[in-house]
This record gives C-alpha cells, sequence and structure tokens, in this order.
C-alpha cells in the first residue's frame, strides 16, 4: 500500500521550473515606478519611494507619533555608478542596452557590465522602484 502512495507521488512530481534564460532577462525593458520621485545630490541622485508599512513599525508608530501610517516614505541614495543606470531607464531602453551604455561609459568588459546591472536593477526591483516589461520579441 504505500509503495502504491508513494510511486504515484512520484508520478505527479514535475520538474523544476527553471528561471528567464539570459537573453530574454536582457530583453526585458525596466519601467519606473511612477510614484518614485528623483532629487540630485552631490553624491548622486536620491530616490523617495512609498512603502508599506509593516504592522510592527505600524505599532510603534502609534505609540510615538498617535498615529498609525499604511504608507511610508523610504530614501535611497544613489553613487555615481546607480545614479548612471538610473537615468537610462527610460521604459524604451533594454537591460542589454543599458548594459552595453555602462560598459562603454565605464570602460568594463561586457559580462561584468550585464553582472553589475542586473545585480543592480534586481535591487532596485526588490524595493519596488522599477519594474521588467516583457520583450515583445525574443
Amino acid at each position: 500500500m504505500l509503495n502504491k502512495i508513494f510511486s504515484s507521488r512520484a508520478k505527479q512530481q514535475h520538474p523544476p521550473k527553471s528561471g528567464p534564460n539570459r537573453q530574454y532577462a536582457l530583453a526585458c525593458l525596466p519601467v519606473r515606478n511612477p510614484e518614485c520621485i528623483e532629487e540630485q545630490k552631490e553624491e548622486g541622485i536620491l530616490l523617495t519611494y512609498p512603502v508599506q508599512a509593516k504592522p510592527w513599525l505600524r505599532k510603534i508608530f502609534k505609540g510615538a507619533a498617535g498615529r498609525e501610517p499604511e504608507i511610508i516614505q523610504r530614501k535611497l541614495q544613489l553613487d555615481s555608478l546607480g545614479s548612471s543606470v538610473w537615468q537610462m531607464i527610460d521604459g524604451r531602453k533594454s537591460v542589454e542596452d543599458i548594459s552595453r551604455s555602462f560598459q562603454q561609459q565605464h570602460k568594463l568588459g561586457l559580462r561584468e557590465a550585464e553582472i553589475s546591472v542586473s545585480e543592480f536593477m534586481q535591487q532596485l526591483g526588490k524595493r519596488g522602484l522599477i519594474a521588467l516589461r516583457e520583450p515583445e520579441e525574443v
């Protein structure tokens, strides 16, 4: 009986889905969050963006300020490299286009530029500052 149960489960398992391939990821178009405000500073661009307040943080605010905010404003200071990538994000250029421009501006190898730009875009995406639009053709 147990063999029958385990064998039926083994048949039901599907192979793990792999993530998007490199070519597909590089063809995606990064798009800025329209609620993000940018301010030029000496050090680079300062981004201010809204985030959903965590329940434990709301309780702290309520105790300290007497109110319970749903949305709070976060700030992210970009250095010169991050600022140069941020300025290239226009919703029309792909990750690959931005990587190539970054490579030329900073005299890097293409693979090094792709990795740097891709990792930076992942961090921006995790913070909700950008989204990646799927490419029309790959």
